[in-house]
């Protein structure tokens, strides 16, 4: 929907349509890829990086 909203803007520019990144389509599809995991379950990703996902309270932020 963002890229309809800036293309829209670009039209009454007179400037190119641009095509999205990616359609609905194509974010559906994407979750065939995806696998659930636990929380607290560590994942490796290679043999040097491993995950692990947990509840981290508050995020500070500044």
């Amino acid at each position: 929907m963002e890229s309809e909203w800036k293309n829209k803007k670009r039209k009454r520019k007179g400037e190119k349509e641009l095509p999205p990144i990616y359609t609905a389509e194509d974010a559906l599809k994407s979750l065939e890829i995806f696998e659930p995991v636990q929380y607290d379950e560590i994942i490796e990703i290679t043999k040097d990086i491993h995950v692990r996902f947990n509840d981290a309270g508050h995020m500070l932020r500044l």
